[in-house]
């Protein structure tokens, strides 16, 4: 049972909770002004009995599926470490008002990077868990009914001891007894205890340097490198990672989320005639032309729609093979622990610039549990602008040569620890492995 800990919600995200005050304050869309739960959410009362004070909530952009964070009732909201750059989305207040130390947890949703991207963007730890380990019964969201990749939610926090309280109070509360979607599975101390990686010793990590799509940034592989140091230092392995068919999987998850989004978003927003918001950038940045980055128009059949849960089915079972192969070359014995990964090819970019949420998305459909972890900021001296002649497409050079470490200036660099479906608990003990490795090898600088 957790003692008193102050809890913000992403604004009317759906851990709504019973209240006077007008909901136009926790609102997405237009529509949603006025419109005052009349009963919590699940979690919302596992927290509250867990000694949960919620007193806050916090921006979102609206339909909740962008990677960066303004809407029409609130505006924008900006990075806490530099305001020209975003904070993320769409979790994007909580990862401000918690990077900011205003709140020591919060909770998010992430359908495609919505916890990750804002916790990366804003130094915070942010956890992705698998469908139906948290409960989401009460929760307010975009796309209601669309089952095949569900929004999950996940706390981000200060440190990885809130992520693990937060965990082990809500699943402790028998979550499945009160949201039949919630996986019966009790918080195990052995899996925590990592009892299926070696305990923990001689581990080995896989580092995912780039998908085959897009190549990070300067400071992400720098971070990367960090990260691979660390780990060896504290006597694990680490190996490379090759990545399979990932630009498949973003296409599937986004036919999934196409085959019927626009026209979600479509009919909340003509209930008040609230314009659809095409692009996250200023005005004076807008591209007329420019599309929602999780908004697809081409509508899908229901036969064209199995088609495409059939893919993700196939696409999750290659990544299983693809993984436990790699007990060949580990050295353990057993497959690889778990991934070390970027969250995006870049850290928090200028407003309305974020564009690719691939680097998370891609756990998402195949379901994998992810902890993101703060390495360090980018350093202009060292994250300097580096020569590249091979590039994987068009859309991978311009990248790289539009990169100026002085834009980011003092902008977070994170990684994200990947484990496999449902390893929530080892993922938060290899996350705190890491953490201990590039704590250590920071004091030893």
């Amino acid at each position: 049972m957790l003692r008193v800990w102050n809890l913000a919600w992403d604004m009317y995200r759906g851990v709504s909770f019973k209240t006077n005050r007008n909901a136009a304050e926790f609102s997405q869309y237009r529509t949603t002004v006025g419109n005052i739960a009349e009963e919590n959410a699940v979690l919302v009362d596992i927290l509250e009995s867990a000694g949960a004070v919620p007193f806050v909530k916090t921006n979102i952009p609206q339909t909740l599926m962008w990677p960066e964070t303004f809407n029409h009732v609130f505006g924008r909201t900006c990075n806490p470490y530099n305001r020209s750059l975003t904070s993320g989305g769409s979790s994007g207040g909580e990862g401000a008002l918690v990077g900011l130390r205003g709140s020591p947890i919060g909770v998010g949703s992430d359908i495609g990077g919505s916890v990750r991207i804002p916790s990366a963007f804003c130094g915070t730890y942010g956890l992705r868990p698998c469908y139906g380990r948290t409960p989401y019964a009460g929760c307010v969201n975009s796309m209601e009914g669309q089952d095949s990749v569900p929004s999950v939610l996940g706390p981000l926090s200060n440190d990885l001891a809130g992520i693990k309280h937060f965990m082990k109070a809500v699943i402790d509360a028998k979550p499945w007894s009160k949201d039949p979607l919630v996986v019966r599975k009790r918080w195990s101390e052995e899996e925590y205890n990592l009892i299926d990686h070696g305990y923990g010793k001689n581990l080995c990590f896989a580092i995912l340097w780039d998908d085959g799509d897009m190549v990070p940034h300067p400071p992400i592989l720098r971070g990367l490198g960090t990260a691979k140091k660390a780990l060896e230092a504290a006597g694990h392995r680490v190996i490379d990672w090759k990545p399979l068919k990932h630009v498949e999987i973003y296409e599937t998850l986004m036919s999934v989320w196409g085959a019927g989004s626009a026209e979600d978003y479509e009919t909340v927003a003509k209930l008040t005639g609230e314009p659809i918001i095409s692009t996250m950038a200023p005005e004076e940045l807008s591209a007329p032309t420019e599309a929602a980055l999780f908004r697809n128009t081409n509508s899908a059949s229901a036969y064209q729609l199995w088609q495409v849960q059939k893919k993700k089915r196939d696409l999750r079972q290659e990544y299983l093979r693809h993984w436990e192969e790699t007990a060949t070359i580990t050295g353990t014995g057993r497959p690889v622990d778990a991934i070390i990964s970027p969250i995006a090819p870049h850290t928090a970019t200028p407003h309305g610039l974020n564009r690719n949420g691939n680097y998370t998305m891609v756990w998402n459909l195949l379901d994998y549990a992810a902890l993101v972890v703060p390495v360090s900021k980018v350093d202009q001296a060292i994250d300097i602008k580096r020569p590249r002649h091979e590039f994987y497409n068009e859309t991978d050079k311009i990248h790289w040569e539009a990169y100026n470490p002085e834009t980011f200036k003092d902008a977070p660099i994170s990684v994200q620890l990947v484990g496999r479906t449902l390893e929530e608990e080892a993922v938060i003990a290899m996350s705190e492995i890491l953490d201990r490795a590039l704590k250590s090898t920071k004091a030893t600088l």
